[in-house]
């Protein structure tokens, strides 16, 4: 058990995606219990996106969430909580607040970019502006800090949590800390859960921009089919790969989330006593499977392995398949949800 910076004791828990991870710890601080998978759900967390015009390291990003700090706002948002979102302009001014809200005895969620927290072993360090953690008091030459990702709480340098904090590059944070600061005594969480599915149903179906949610993942899918006649062998690899590393290191909890809300359908399942939840979770753990399949075959392809096998049209095929099924299933899902009472 960890102490903050106002002596009271913090259970810090692994987490399989960082905000919801960070933001149900900072709802429990709070004194309000809730799953990360609830978070996840309530927050609208799952998403796809490629992004060809918007570049980390020279290569095109694909995102399997929504922008970061999205699941906190609009998690707290429907549960009816008070909360505090902060960015700065100056690295000075945001690490001053941090250490006054600190000495406040409050815990804060940072936005960070993961390559400069040198306490990750540098195989797992790239670029990537979106890691939360929290602050949990300030140390001789640091910060304690809670990163969901991590079995245990761990040891920051102030100079590498300012560099991460104000990092540059594509979604840049900015510095950017959040904390609620009252969250109701009694949430309706079935009605926050409602406003959560109807929202990722709109972002998964009715965007009307062909390079997000399920046409998102068509547009990609049709790409990767022309990407070695484009770009070449290699550079066309460089592009899947990146691909695969968004959707299982970046979309933390694997398969670009699929599995996380999958999780959620099934609490909010037995939340609503709805067995049509339930079944879809079990229709989402298998979409879930369907990019893995994805991911395995991306990795043979890289490899050169099995070349006549594994080729770029197949794992086009496979994002076809994928797409074909959160179609049927986000449809599906809009159905239920029109049905349910909070």
């Amino acid at each position: 058990m960890e102490l903050t910076a106002g002596g009271r004791p913090f259970v810090h828990q692994h987490s399989a995606h960082c905000e919801s991870g960070v933001t149900a710890a900072l709802f429990r601080d709070q004194g309000f219990n809730i799953s990360e998978a609830l978070v996840f759900g309530i927050g609208s967390g799952i998403f796809f996106g490629h992004l060809f015009f918007v570049k980390m390291v020279g290569l095109p990003i694909t995102t399997f969430r929504g922008l970061p700090g999205s699941v906190f706002r609009k998690a707290g948002k429907r549960l009816g909580a008070k909360f505090i979102v902060k960015t700065y302009r100056n690295p000075q001014k945001g690490m001053a607040e941090l250490r006054q809200l600190l000495r406040e005895g409050k815990i804060v969620g940072l936005t960070t970019n993961i390559y400069w927290l040198s306490y990750f072993p540098n195989r797992f360090r790239f670029q990537f502006n979106g890691h939360n953690l929290i602050a949990l008091r300030e140390i001789e030459g640091g910060f304690r800090v809670s990163d969901p990702v991590l079995e245990h709480p761990v040891d920051c340098l102030t100079d590498d949590l300012e560099r991460a904090r104000f990092a540059h590059g594509p979604l840049e944070p900015h510095g950017r800390l959040y904390y609620p600061s009252q969250i109701p005594p009694n949430p309706d969480i079935k009605k926050a859960c409602i406003k959560g599915m109807k929202d990722t149903c709109n972002m998964m179906l009715r965007t009307g921009i062909p390079i997000f949610g399920v046409s998102g993942i068509r547009f990609l899918a049709k790409k990767i089919k022309k990407s070695p006649q484009k770009l070449g062998f290699n550079e066309a690899c460089r592009h899947l790969g990146n691909i695969v590393r968004m959707q299982e290191e970046i979309g933390t909890g694997g398969a670009g989330f699929r599995f996380m809300y999958a999780a959620f359908l099934q609490e909010a399942g037995e939340l609503f006593l709805s067995d049509e939840l339930k079944r879809l979770s079990q229709d989402m753990t298998a979409v879930g499977d369907k990019w893995r399949e994805f991911a395995v075959v991306s990795a043979r392809i890289i490899k050169q392995r099995d070349e006549k096998e594994e080729t770029f049209a197949k794992a086009g095929d496979i994002l076809l398949a994928c797409a074909a099924r959160e179609e049927a299933l986000f449809k599906d899902l809009s159905k239920i949800v029109r049905k349910l009472k909070a």
